[in-house]
């Protein structure tokens, strides 16, 4: 049911087995995007040995537009539910809690999603399931971002984020792997188990109290129905209230669409850029799947070591401070890749970026914990994916078709592909760094003051940003 009411959050600490338990779901999240949208999208749409029951579904010199098609379409869906199923999940009252249940239901549809795409033979049936699993893992996903701020004491708010960061990227570094040395359809059928599982983990190891349901009236949904463009202005007009927390989306809008444009398009920058040519420090990695799981795996555990030290250190010498110093590391790794000659020199500049993603995952959803809320939690950090979705919609889709039409008047010799497109690519994601980095030059405030915020008054900043 729907209800109205308050919600306080808890003033208990959190044992840290607890809050790995809250973090274990967003490893299983992360595993699916590290798996499916860094590598195995790309070689289910070309695959590098295509058979009976693996065929090819888009032509090759289409496979940068193939892939804006498809990861739009189902981002776009992700923009658009993770805030709603935040907002419905702030009203649920249940005798299970306010967001395990619809967690429960997401974590579901998403796995029989996954069994459907593991056996796409036709790039449109593709799109229909990608896009339904986008409806299904954002459910989930937007119910489950209101568990922190639900559960943790504002005290612990940073170390339970740290979790979180260290989750996000060990989760993608395992999924990059994982894609990297087994075929695409048997990793979606794995992609399946994990998000069975740490779904699972996160639901019974992290209960909620039955009271503490809800804001917001039993009409909202009803209204909606009956007048749509009033709701979804009523919907955006609380966020006006709280400017700080819309810069600090607008800047990981930002510095997202350069950190997703940069992986979206890796593994075939790497496939028409260095054709057969596959040695990382010596070693030949054989394909270009197996290139791009190693070097993403590599990157990612370089990110992964800054991830808690990132958050920590944010605590003591502020959030905006690491974000912006993230945002111009992303920059720095955006030009080096300009002037990559091999596998090797891409690797080792992409360690500026891991540096960035590292400490984005972390700080920035930190910062957004800070000035979210807490009554409002769901509605707000689930809106947070419009910048998250958003950027990674955004990224392919302007620079998909931009990158073929670039490679197709950059052909080198007949039957080699062309890859002037991906400078292209590099120059856009280092200017949407810089931006994200000037735009945090907006927020005023660290985080919000509590009492203010239990009162359901418009806070008064508790301390300016550093």
């Amino acid at each position: 049911m729907l209800a109205g009411g308050s919600h306080r959050v808890s003033s208990r600490r959190l044992s840290a087995r607890r809050q790995l338990l809250l973090a274990t779901f967003w490893f299983g999240i992360s595993f699916v995007w590290g798996a499916l949208l860094a590598v195995t999208l790309t070689f289910l749409l070309v695959p590098e040995h295509p058979g009976p029951g693996n065929p090819l579904l888009v032509s090759p010199a289409q496979k940068n537009t193939a892939l804006t098609v498809l990861e739009s379409g189902g981002l776009l869906v992700a923009v658009i539910v993770q805030p709603a199923a935040g907002a419905l999940s702030d009203r649920l009252r249940t005798r299970w809690g306010r967001r395990r249940p619809v967690i429960a239901v997401g974590a579901t549809g998403a796995v029989v999603c996954l069994l459907l795409v593991a056996g796409a033979q036709a790039f449109l049936f593709l799109v229909a399931v990608y896009c339904a699993l986008q409806f299904c893992m954002n459910i989930a996903q937007g119910a489950y971002q209101g568990l922190l701020p639900d559960t943790v004491s504002a005290a612990q708010r940073g170390g339970a984020s740290g979790f979180l960061g260290v989750a996000t990227l060990s989760g993608q570094v395992v999924g990059a792997v994982a894609a990297g040395v087994i075929a695409p359809r048997t990793t979606c059928l794995l992609i399946a188990g994990v998000v069975a599982l740490t779904s699972v983990l996160t639901l019974a190891g992290v209960p909620e109290r039955p009271a503490g349901a809800a804001v917001g009236d039993e009409a909202l949904p009803s209204r909606m129905l009956r007048q749509p463009l009033r709701a979804v202005r009523g919907y955006l007009a609380e966020f006006a209230r709280y400017p700080d927390f819309c810069w600090v989306v607008f800047s990981r809008f930002l510095i997202f669409t350069g950190l997703a444009g940069i992986q979206r398009f890796a593994a075939n920058y790497i496939r028409d850029t260095f054709p057969g040519s596959y040695r990382l420090f010596g070693f030949d990695l054989g394909s270009a799947q197996t290139t791009t799981s190693v070097m993403l795996a590599v990157v990612i555990l370089c990110g992964l070591a800054v991830t808690y030290p990132a958050v920590r250190l944010s605590d003591t010498v502020g959030r905006r401070r690491i974000l912006v110093a993230a945002a111009v590391a992303g920059a720095c790794a955006s030009v080096l890749f300009f002037f990559a000659t091999n596998v090797t020199q891409v690797v080792l500049f992409a360690l500026p970026a891991a540096v960035c993603f590292g400490m984005v995952v972390s700080v920035d959803w930190a910062f957004m914990a800070d000035l979210a809320p807490r009554r409002r939690a769901g509605k707000f950090l689930g809106f947070s994916n419009v910048a998250t979705a958003g950027a990674q919609a955004a990224a392919p889709t302007v620079l998909g078709p931009v990158i073929d039409a670039v490679n197709a008047r950059s052909v080198p010799a007949p039957g080699v592909p062309g890859s002037a497109g991906y400078r292209v690519l590099f120059v856009v994601a280092a200017v949407f760094f810089l931006l994200g980095a000037a735009v945090l030059r907006r927020v005023r405030t660290t985080h919000l003051a509590e009492a203010d915020d239990e009162l359901g008054v418009l806070p008064a900043p508790a301390a300016l940003a550093t």
